[in-house]
Order: structure tokens, then sequence, then C-alpha cells
């Protein structure tokens, strides 16, 4: 389980999918940008703005509500620090003005409840 802390630059709930800037704030991630896009895990805490978060970089989050077990999450293009399935993440590009936006798969759904975090590299995709 690997697990680290970081200072948080903005208020941040458990289960936000998070980025990290080159100065070591910890950010809630969207898939509108690729700096932001660069999904590093999931945090495990709720934070106010300089508070310190842990976050589940690649292991099991069990605190997920209403996931398809076997359903791949990705980092959504309208709120950010939600996941969302493929389709919902599809829709809300179409709902954008957008000419495309970068898709971070998050992990894999074991149960409704949990969420093997894998992180992989944003790819960009266009409408």
């Amino acid at each position: 389980m690997a697990i680290t802390s970081f200072i948080a630059g903005e208020a941040i709930s458990a289960g936000n999918a998070v980025y990290v800037t080159p100065s070591g704030y910890l950010y809630r991630a969207i898939a509108t940008n690729q700096t932001q896009a660069a999904v590093i895990g999931l945090s495990l805490d709720t934070v106010v703005v300089s508070g310190l978060a842990r976050v589940v970089t690649d292991s099991i989050y069990t605190n997920s509500s209403s996931l398809t077990p076997g359903n791949f999450q990705y980092l959504s293009v309208a709120t950010s620090g939600n996941v969302v399935s493929y389709p919902t993440w599809q829709t809300e590009l179409s709902a954008t003005t957008l000419s495309g936006a970068f898709l971070t798969n998050v992990g894999r759904a074991l149960s409704t409840t949990s969420l093997e975090v894998e992180i992989q590299k944003p790819i960009y995709i266009t409408k």
C-alpha cells in the first residue's frame, strides 16, 4: 500500500482525485489540461487549505460509492476531483466547448464501494 502526504493548496474532500504542483502543493485534478490531469492518487482525508492530506497512490480505496465492479474510472472533465465512468466522461466532454480533454484512467472498481487505484498517464482525446 502506497500512501503519501501533501499540504493542500485548496479544500480537498476524501475521495477526490488529486495532482501535485511543481511547488509541492496538492490540488483537485480535472481533465481539462495536462498538468491538472496528471493524477497522483485519491485523497484519504477531507482537508482545508494548508491542511495535511494523505493520498492513496497505488492501493485500494474503499470509500467510494455507486461503482460498477470491473469498470474503469476516469478523471472528470466537468468537476474537479471527481472520478467517473467512461460513458459519463464522454457525456461531460460533449457538454463542453472544449476541443478535447485528457483521459486519465484512475483505476478499476473492485466492488460498488472499492476502487483499485492504478493511475495511468493522461491521453489527449479530441471531440
